[in-house]
């Protein structure tokens, strides 16, 4: 068995964002327009919004959101085509390399997973945009992983899921942004607060050293994917004890009597993981390859089948 720490970032990372997630999650396009310059100030801190503005968040969240699911500094606006096909579409902004670009995509829900990625940016283009939901709406849905296919009225078109790159973001990673299901009863963790991003140089540092000593041996910062994975670490309390805890797809580090505690993952078979959670040691396993972050707003799961939340709470008898 095979116990990875720092996997090949750049890999696993292009591998969780096809799926997808910021999200951490995070998915972007090729077909897509530059609408910001690189330098444009992504904060708006002279009116005190601590969310960075972006065409595809809602300007509004119904109470039944921000009440339900506080974790969530922003939610990404779907709007949900045909529920019982699990077809939405959205319209929003990917940071890529210090550029804002636009996006227009269809979203999806394939078993309890959301999908990012459906590029409709030429048909958009092409005034083409009604056509593709009224074909969502009223006719046949087929296709593979990455092609979507859709047929009505002898008619066929092909949807792309486009392939996301490394660094993409919704919000400069300065905030935490969700995703809600159809259903508004569990959201989705497109991306997180990161710690380049929220932490002061001396709050890294004392953090950096908390994460070498529960990893138990030295972490090199001097390597470009060591430090990216340290740096892209989302700060996220999982287990609602008021103590920040870190997470990044199949990185966590939970706080429990206030130690920082690494979540040993082991890969078994079959894109099959054990996580091993200390100081309870309790374990799960999750069938994926992916590990997108969601939540009900009591409790956050891994791919919708570990419920980290239960998993690192604190035992009755510790």
């Amino acid at each position: 068995m095979k116990n990875e720490l720092f996997p090949n970032y750049k890999t696993i990372h292009r591998l969780i964002l096809v799926m997808v997630a910021l999200v951490v999650g995070l998915t972007i396009g090729l077909a897509s327009v530059p609408v910001f310059a690189a330098d444009e100030k992504i904060i708006n801190k002279e009116k005190g919004n601590p969310v960075p503005e972006n065409i595809g968040f809602m300007k509004n969240p119904p109470k039944e959101l921000t009440e339900k699911f506080p974790m969530c500094d922003a939610f990404l606006n779907v709007e949900w085509i045909n529920k019982e096909k699990k077809i939405g579409y959205s319209n929003y902004e990917v940071i890529i390399k210090g550029k804002k670009r636009m996006m227009w995509e269809l979203v999806t829900l394939e078993g309890d997973r959301l999908f990012l990625g459906w590029d409709v940016y030429q048909y958009k283009r092409q005034g083409q945009l009604q056509e593709i939901f009224e074909m969502v709406k009223n006719g046949k849905v087929e296709g593979t992983r990455l092609v979507m296919i859709l047929t009505y009225k002898g008619k066929s078109i092909e949807i792309h899921l486009r392939t996301p790159n490394d660094d993409d973001s919704l919000a400069d990673h300065r905030c935490t942004v969700c995703v809600p299901y159809p259903d508004k009863k569990r959201v989705w963790i497109a991306e997180g607060k990161s710690i380049k991003q929220n932490y002061s140089a001396a709050q890294q540092k004392e953090l950096f050293d908390r994460i070498e000593k529960a990893v138990g041996k030295p972490i090199n910062l001097n390597d470009p994917v060591q430090k990216e994975w340290f740096e892209s670490l989302y700060i996220l309390d999982v287990n609602f004890d008021g103590k920040e805890d870190i997470v990044f797809k199949k990185s966590f580090f939970v706080t429990s009597h206030n130690m920082l505690y690494n979540v040993e993952h082991v890969y078994k078979y079959e894109d099959e993981y054990q996580f091993t959670f200390p100081p309870t040691g309790r374990t799960c396993h999750v069938k994926s390859r992916f590990f997108p972050l969601t939540t009900d707003g009591k409790n956050y799961y891994i791919d919708n089948q570990c419920n980290l939340t239960a998993l690192t709470s604190k035992a009755e008898k510790e």
